[in-house]
């Protein structure tokens, strides 16, 4: 499948320049920021290990290329989803999380764009 996929991709850079150069350009970013770390070439020996496959779009609207993670691609019959997402859900009940964000007298926010697209 990534061999599938790595071939797919070099021939969209063959094809199109600034597709290329996008894709590139947001590959060095999320490097740069340490959203991501460069897959060493041989994996670890007695450790599981998960290489994600991707793959760039652009929106109809809108100039910047978005960079598509597929967690939910299957090798051997496995996905990072399932094994990420095998445990109970622990996603805090919003009401709770907003009632806990008026408990105080400030709050603090953020924005975390870039992580997010």
């Amino acid at each position: 499948m990534a061999l599938t996929r790595l071939e797919h991709l070099k021939r969209n850079f063959i094809k199109d320049g600034k597709y290329k150069e996008d894709y590139i350009k947001f590959i060095n970013e999320i490097l740069s920021r340490g959203d991501a770390e460069e897959a060493p070439s041989v994996p670890p020996e007695n450790q599981e290990t998960w290489y994600i496959p991707h793959h760039g779009v652009y929106h109809p609207k809108k100039q910047k290329i978005r960079v598509v993670f597929d967690c939910s691609a299957r090798f051997k019959g496995s996905s990072l989803n399932d094994q990420l997402l095998s445990e109970p859900d622990l996603t805090n009940n919003l009401l709770g999380v907003l009632c806990r964000f008026r408990m105080y007298h400030s709050a603090i926010t953020c924005d975390v764009e870039k992580m997010f697209h």
